[in-house]
C-alpha cells in the first residue's frame, strides 16, 4: 500500500517550479568607487534609487522599505555571486542547498529553486518568466566588479513592475561604461571557490561615447552531505557581455548590452520513482544551460520638468536538466515619461509589452502543449501631490492582461512626512498578483501505477488563479547625528489564493492501461498572514570604521482548513523567524582593509535544521595604485551548516562548508 503522506509531500514537485519595468542607469550625482569609502551617512541617504517612484529620488525620500547595496559594500563583501551579495540586506532570506541551488524569499516564502514570489531585474530587464517558472540563479551572473548597486524593496512593487513584484523587487544595476575605462584583471582559487578570472577592458570612441567588453569564468566544488560524501554538483561557467554608453545620464543617451553565457553543473534529484510511486530514485545528471540577451535602452531629458525613457530586450536561452528541458525566446518593449507639473505635483506613466515563445518538450515534467506562444500587456499610470513642504502623497496603478490569468488590477497609495531635515515616516498599502507559471496551468506529473491498473496524475489547470497579496507597510528613518542613523520598517500581509495541490475524484480511463487514474490538481486553496518588521542601525564610529546592525522578523500564519492538501502549511516552517547581521569595514594603515559580516539565522522547523551563525572575513591589500591582494574566508566558525532542503523539487540534504580564497586583482 502506498504510504499517503509521501504521495502529497512529493507531487509539488511538478509545482514549485513556478518581475514591465525601466528601471534607472546612473541618476542625479556619480559617485566614484574611491569615493563610496569616504561618504558620510547623509551623502549615503542621498544616493538616489528608482525602484519606489520609478525614477530617481534619494533614499532618505522613499515611502517604501528600500535599501540600496552600494558598489563599496559590493566591493568589500567578498562576495563572487548575486545572492551571496544579497545577504547583506535586511529583510531578504538567501538559502543555499547545492553548488549552484540557492533560495531567495523577502518576508517569508522562500521560493526554494525556482523564486516565484519576488521581481528580479537587472538594469530594468526583467529576468521571470512563466515558461521558467521563476529565477534560475545559476544563469544570474556578471562581474562582481562591474554592479553599480542593488537596489531592493521589500513589500509589494506591482504597481510599478507589474505582476510577480509580490513580496519584493530587486534591481541590479551595473555600471556606466565611462566609469569603467581602461583594464581590470582578477584571478582566484580556493577550496570552494576552485578557481575564478575575470577580464574587462573599457575605451572611450569619441566625445561621450564609451564601450566596455568583459569576460569571466569559474569553477566551484561539490557542496556535501551530512554523511561527508560529495553531493556531485560541481558547477562551472562563461559569461561575457559588452556595453556601449553615448551620451550622460543627466542629459539622456543611449545604452546598448550584449551579454551571452554558458554552464553545467551536477544535479541530484531525490525522486518518485513514475513505475512505483512507493519507491524514491536517486537520479543524476550533468544539468547545462545557455543563452544570449541584447538590450537598448534610449533616454531623453526634454527639459527639466519632462523625460521619456524607451527599452528594448530580446532573451534566448535554453536548459536541459532532470525535470525539464526548455527552450525560451521573449522580447519586451517599455516606455515610460516622467513629467513634473509644477513644484507639488508629478506625473509618472508608462506602456510595456512582451512576447515569449517556448518550447517544452516531455521530460520528468510533461505538459498539454510542447510549444505555447503568449504575451503580457500593461500599462501604469502614478500621481504624486505634495499638499505641504514635509507631505507627499502618492497613488497609482499598474493594469496587465497576461494569457493564463486574463486583466490584474494592482493599486497602491502611498505617503510620506518630513517632519525634519533628517526625519521622516512613510505608509503604504499596495495590492500585488503572482501570476500563473507554465506547469500550474497545463503541466503535469504521470506515476504508473500507485496501484494496479491505477495512476496518478499531478495535473495544472487553466482555470488556476493569480495569488493575491494585500500588504499594508509603516516605516521610519531618522539620522540622529553625522555618525548614527536610524531606519524602521514594519509590515503586515494578507495573502489570498495561495497554491495548493487538491486531490480530485477517481476517473476512468476511456483508453487503458490504466484503467483509471487519480487526478491531483492546481488550486488556490490556501490563504496566509504574515507580519514582522526589519531594522538597519548604522554608525560611523571613526573616519576609518563602519559598522551596520541588522535585524529581520517574520511571522507566518497559513489558513487552508479547506484543503485536502497536507503540505499546505508548510510555508510556516520555511522561513527563519529571527535573522541578525552585523557588517563592520575597517580601513587600516598602509592600504590595508578588513570587513567582517557576522550572522545569525534563527533555525527552520518545518525543515529540521538548526539555527546557525557563522562569520565572513575579507582581508585587503592595496598595492600601489594598481594592485589588491585579498583573502575571504567564509562560514567561518563551522566546518559546514545545513540551511535549507528544498522537499518540493526533491533536493538531498547538503551543507554549506567553510571555505576561502585568494584573489589577486590588476587594474591598467
Amino acid at each position: 500500500m502506498v504510504d499517503s503522506s509521501r504521495l502529497y509531500d512529493v507531487r509539488a514537485t511538478a509545482f514549485c517550479l513556478c518581475v514591465g519595468l525601466a528601471a534607472s542607469e546612473l541618476n542625479a550625482k556619480d559617485y566614484r568607487a574611491e569615493d563610496l569609502a569616504s561618504l558620510s551617512l547623509e551623502e549615503l541617504l542621498d544616493i538616489d534609487v528608482s525602484l519606489g517612484v520609478r525614477r530617481g529620488e534619494s533614499h532618505r525620500e522613499s515611502s517604501a522599505a528600500v535599501y540600496v547595496l552600494n558598489r563599496d559594500s559590493i566591493a568589500r563583501s567578498g562576495a563572487t555571486s548575486i545572492p551571496e551579495l544579497l545577504r547583506l540586506v535586511p529583510g531578504v532570506e538567501v538559502t543555499r542547498f547545492g553548488s549552484a541551488k540557492w533560495g531567495v524569499g523577502i518576508r517569508g516564502f522562500n521560493g526554494g529553486i525556482f523564486t516565484n514570489r519576488l521581481l528580479i531585474l537587472v538594469d530594468g530587464r526583467s529576468m521571470f518568466s512563466p515558461a521558467k517558472v521563476g529565477m534560475f540563479w545559476d544563469t544570474l551572473d556578471t562581474l562582481i566588479n562591474d554592479i553599480e548597486r542593488i537596489e531592493v524593496v521589500r513589500g509589494p512593487g506591482a504597481s510599478l513592475w507589474g505582476s510577480n513584484a509580490f513580496n519584493g523587487v530587486i534591481n541590479i544595476v551595473t555600471r556606466h561604461s565611462a566609469e569603467t575605462q581602461g583594464g581590470m584583471l582578477e584571478v582566484g582559487a580556493g577550496n570552494e571557490e576552485k578557481w575564478f578570472t575575470g577580464y574587462r577592458f573599457g575605451v572611450q570612441l569619441g566625445e561621450q561615447k564609451y564601450l566596455r567588453a568583459h569576460i569571466k569564468a569559474f569553477e566551484r566544488d561539490d557542496a556535501i552531505r551530512p554523511d561527508g560524501l560529495e553531493n556531485r554538483d560541481g558547477w562551472n561557467s562563461v559569461q561575457a557581455g559588452l556595453r556601449y554608453d553615448q551620451g550622460s545620464p543627466e542629459l539622456g543617451g543611449f545604452s546598448l548590452q550584449l551579454n551571452a553565457y554558458e554552464g553545467a553543473e551536477g544535479e541530484e534529484l531525490v525522486l518518485p520513482d513514475q513505475n512505483a510511486l512507493n519507491l524514491q530514485s536517486l537520479l543524476y545528471a550533468r544539468a547545462e544551460f545557455s543563452g544570449i540577451n541584447f538590450m537598448t535602452h534610449w533616454q531623453y531629458q526634454q527639459n527639466e520638468r519632462s523625460h521619456y525613457s524607451l527599452k528594448f530586450y530580446a532573451d534566448h536561452s535554453e536548459r536541459t536538466d532532470l525535470l525539464f528541458n526548455l527552450t525560451v525566446d521573449s522580447y519586451d518593449a517599455d516606455f515610460q515619461h516622467s513629467y513634473r507639473i509644477n513644484d507639488r505635483q508629478r506625473l509618472v506613466w508608462g506602456l510595456a509589452y512582451r512576447y515569449t515563445d517556448d518550447k517544452l518538450p516531455d521530460q520528468y515534467i510533461r505538459f498539454t502543449r510542447e510549444q505555447r506562444h503568449y504575451d503580457v500587456a500593461s500599462g501604469f499610470l502614478q500621481y504624486e501631490f505634495a499638499p505641504s513642504k514635509n507631505w507627499r502623497l502618492i497613488t497609482g496603478s499598474k493594469l496587465e492582461h497576461n494569457d493564463f490569468s486574463g486583466s490584474e488590477v494592482q493599486p497602491t497609495a502611498r505617503a510620506i512626512w518630513r517632519y525634519n531635515a533628517h526625519g521622516s515616516a512613510w505608509l503604504a498599502i499596495s495590492q500585488a498578483k503572482r501570476t500563473p507559471s507554465r506547469t500550474e496551468h497545463d503541466g503535469r506529473v504521470d506515476f504508473d501505477y500507485v496501484a494496479p491498473q491505477v495512476q496518478l496524475q499531478i495535473q495544472g489547470r487553466e482555470s488556476f488563479r493569480s495569488e493575491s497579496l494585500r500588504a499594508y507597510e509603516l516605516g521610519w528613518r531618522q539620522q540622529f547625528s553625522p555618525a548614527v542613523s536610524v531606519d524602521i520598517a514594519l509590515f503586515f500581509n494578507e495573502y489570498e489564493g495561495l497554491r495548493t495541490l487538491e486531490p480530485g475524484a477517481l476517473e476512468a480511463n476511456s483508453t487503458p492501461p490504466p484503467a483509471a487514474k487519480i487526478p491531483i490538481i492546481a488550486s488556490n486553496g490556501a490563504d496566509a498572514r504574515s507580519w514582522g518588521g526589519e531594522l538597519v542601525l548604522s554608525a560611523v564610529l571613526s573616519p576609518t570604521w563602519r559598522t551596520e546592525v541588522q535585524y529581520s522578523n517574520v511571522q507566518i500564519d497559513v489558513d487552508a482548513d479547506t484543503s485536502g492538501d497536507p503540505t499546505a502549511t508548510n510555508a510556516e516552517g520555511e522561513s527563519p523567524q529571527h535573522r541578525l547581521t552585523f557588517r563592520s569595514s575597517w580601513d587600516l594603515s598602509e592600504g590595508w582593509g578588513v570587513d567582517t559580516t557576522l550572522r545569525y539565522v534563527d533555525d527552520l522547523d518545518g525543515q529540521r535544521i538548526d539555527e546557525y551563525t557563522e562569520l565572513d572575513v575579507h582581508v585587503s591589500k592595496r598595492m600601489g595604485e594598481t594592485m589588491t591582494i585579498s583573502f575571504v574566508g567564509q562560514n567561518l566558525l563551522d566546518s559546514s551548516h545545513e540551511e535549507y532542503v528544498d522537499k518540493v523539487v526533491g533536493t538531498p540534504r547538503v551543507e554549506v562548508e567553510r571555505g576561502g580564497y585568494l584573489k589577486f586583482k590588476l587594474n591598467f
